[in-house]
């Protein structure tokens, strides 16, 4: 992976499998710069936020009643991604089914996540009806670039992306789309439209929406008396807009609660992190909530806290199998978690109604993904495996794109 050290921001689909060794491998630059980027995100032009699902008595813009905290709006707020995960992406069948021999190119860079996402792509193909070849994209804009190139001489009908900067390609995706290929990239948070991507799953809409869940969950569970920290990850190109969302719900729904940040350097999760979140907290000892970008920041956590004798509530994004074994131990208090193999499985159909001439249904143009709040009483299956909120996802979509079956 000859290029992590040259850049100091990742997709989600980049770094939430990788390894802690290619993550000690970025350069020292991106940790160095952490604070400097907070203070950049926090002047940066304010982004859109979505709008909330709450109807409470704090419309859009406006703040809590009284410069209290408005506990009824954050409950409401949270209440579709409790007890149960939020809605399936797609319910529209496909208008018929794919030709036989339709043609997928997935170009796969050279991360573990990367290689995770062509192992649930390949079988998603398969049960659509088409066949897959992968691409060794590599992480370089000459990799990217040759990859690209031979994608077009194979001539498929639909190129799937994820995890590549899609300007390392140059006018590659240009000529794919100019060709009449469809070109469908997964968690890219920039605008996509200038390089030639028909279509992007999952954008900056579900970084927002995340966002503003994870400061209505501190508000529905602590309400005025909150005093939290938010331990962004300054190198994941999706936790700035995330704090910047989590700190605009919180001033719209509790401005009286107390709301700091501290960065987390790429290089320290698995390692050093925990430590560095206790002696934080030891330094603060009036914060009694701790939210993470990343719940890979707390691996380690329960311990570390257990030892310095602190007991505070957590709450992080997209818990990984550790996280939710010290969840269901009582270590850690709760994760946002989205549903990873549906995610893939929701790209793939996407192509594959681009392909048939239409459009993504609602759910994908609006980035949704199964989410659910999980609490300790929530992990009732294996931690070790991940969480799915549909187990069943394969036979749904089967049942999508075969739908005389």
């Amino acid at each position: 992976m000859t290029s992590v050290s040259g850049r100091c921001s990742f997709s989600f689909f980049q770094w939430r499998q990788e390894s802690a060794a290619v993550r000690h491998r970025i350069d020292d630059r991106c940790v160095k710069r952490s604070t400097r980027w907070r203070v950049s995100v926090a002047g940066a032009a304010a982004l859109g936020v979505l709008a909330s699902a709450a109807c409470g008595a704090s419309g859009p813009g406006e703040s809590a009643p009284g410069g209290q905290a408005d506990v009824a709006a954050a409950k409401t707020a949270i209440a579709a991604y409790q007890g149960h995960p939020s809605a399936f992406p797609v319910s529209e069948p496909l208008s018929k089914p794919l030709p036989a021999g339709t043609r997928f190119v997935y170009l796969q860079c050279s991360t573990t996540a990367c290689g995770l996402i062509g192992n649930l792509i390949r079988p998603a193909i398969a049960a659509v009806g088409g066949t897959l070849s992968s691409v060794n994209a590599s992480s370089t804009a000459q990799a990217s670039q040759a990859a690209v190139s031979s994608a077009l001489a194979l001539k498929p009908d639909a190129v799937i992306i994820t995890g590549i900067d899609p300007s390392l390609f140059g006018d590659g995706l240009k000529a794919l789309s100019a060709a009449g290929i469809k070109v469908v990239s997964l968690s890219i948070s920039k605008d996509v439209k200038p390089f030639g991507i028909t279509f992007n799953y999952i954008g900056s809409q579900l970084t927002l929406q995340n966002g503003k869940l994870l400061a209505d969950w501190v508000i529905a569970n602590k309400g005025a008396n909150a005093d939290v920290v938010f331990y962004g990850v300054p190198a994941l190109d999706f936790s700035g807009p995330m704090q910047k969302a989590f700190e605009d719900e919180m001033k719209k729904n509790c401005p009286s609660c107390k709301v700091r940040t501290d960065p987390i350097g790429l290089a320290t999760i698995g390692t050093t992190s925990a430590r560095t979140v206790v002696t934080d907290l030891q330094a603060h000892p009036s914060t009694n909530v701790a939210v993470f970008a990343s719940s890979e920041v707390a691996a380690g956590l329960p311990a570390a806290m257990k030892a310095a004798g602190l007991s505070i509530t957590t709450l992080g994004y997209a818990p990984t199998p550790g996280n939710l074994q010290d969840i269901k131990d009582g270590g850690l208090t709760a994760g946002l978690a989205i549903d990873f193999p549906v995610s893939v499985w929701t790209g793939v159909d996407a192509a594959a109604r681009l392909i048939e001439g239409g459009q993504p249904v609602p759910g994908q143009q609006a980035g949704q993904v199964p989410t659910q709040f999980l609490e300790q009483k929530d992990i009732t299956f294996d931690p070790t495996r991940g969480w799915s909120g549909y187990p069943d996802y394969q036979q749904r979509f089967t049942q999508l794109w075969h739908p005389a079956r």
